[in-house]
């Protein structure tokens, strides 16, 4: 008996929680309307004038660029260091849900590289020109965002699906001079992917926005850091091409599950 009741009073628990986590996203999402409909003209405090021009349905795009800081995690925080980048960002709102949002992203990451000396001649290795290899992660990436729309900082959070490409290029930097001159079409201008991969990717996010600028098109100050999932992937990492000294390599790719961090720090303008 005494089980039996420990078991429906965890259920009732977990039931309450459910129900509780479900009116508290139907309040952050639905509060700021109810709000808005009893300020006059609609106007939540600290809310930029709405824009007219938006259009019929009210839709608003928020176009900015962010700069990224990486921090792997698990398996593949064991093999990787930190990374660094960018993304831009599109945000489509309406003016009659300001709450809700729908985030477009598209990134960029470097999480390693380095440098081989080589020579520009065969017959002697006393002129060099440098081979760069970068081991990069693009991503795209888009879901549902919901922000308090009112106030001089603004908490939100995110969700997303996207793709993740993981790619290991390497090109030759610009040597000497004269070289360059007389052979243009050299191969040593070209950039070669010596190893790529691509997975699903998904993620949750959130963090602050602080509008600069209130005017019918805003400009918004945003801190957010973003976790990202990608799942079994292989990929390269500084010394996984090994040369074979007769003009050849060899790879050897890691496989490891891919999480990390993203922390970051970016401007959104109203268009």
């Amino acid at each position: 008996m005494m089980r039996t009741r420990m078991l429906r009073k965890r259920r009732r628990s977990r039931s309450a929680l459910g129900t509780g986590l479900a009116v508290l996203v139907t309040l952050v999402t639905l509060a700021p309307l109810d709000v808005a409909a009893q300020v006059p003209g609609g106007q939540l405090p600290g809310q930029p004038p709405r824009d007219a021009s938006g259009g019929g349905n009210g839709a608003q795009w928020d176009l900015g660029g962010i700069l990224s800081v990486m921090s792997p995690r698990g398996q593949f925080g064991s093999f990787v260091n930190d990374g660094f980048g960018g993304a831009l960002t599109a945000l489509l709102g309406f003016a009659d849900s300001p709450a809700f949002r729908v985030r477009f992203e598209a990134g960029f990451l470097e999480y390693g590289s380095e440098t081989l000396g080589v020579p520009v001649f065969a017959a002697t290795d006393r002129i060099l020109t440098d081979v760069v290899t970068q081991n990069n992660i693009g991503y795209l990436g888009f879901g549902p965002e919901i922000r308090f729309p009112y106030g001089p900082v603004q908490p939100y959070v995110n969700g997303f699906v996207g793709l993740g490409y993981f790619f290991t290029v390497s090109s030759a930097e610009p040597g000497w001079d004269l070289y360059q001159t007389l052979h243009r079409d050299s191969p040593y201008q070209g950039t070669t992917v010596n190893f790529d991969d691509v997975r699903a990717a998904y993620g949750v996010g959130g963090g602050l926005a602080i509008p600069v600028s209130r005017s019918a098109k805003p400009v918004v100050l945003k801190l957010e850091a973003q976790y990202r999932r990608h799942g079994h992937t292989e990929y390269l990492v500084p010394g996984s091409i090994v040369e074979d000294g007769f003009g050849g390599s060899s790879f050897s790719p890691i496989a490891s599950d891919v999480d990390f961090l993203l922390f970051q720090v970016g401007l959104t303008f109203r268009v």
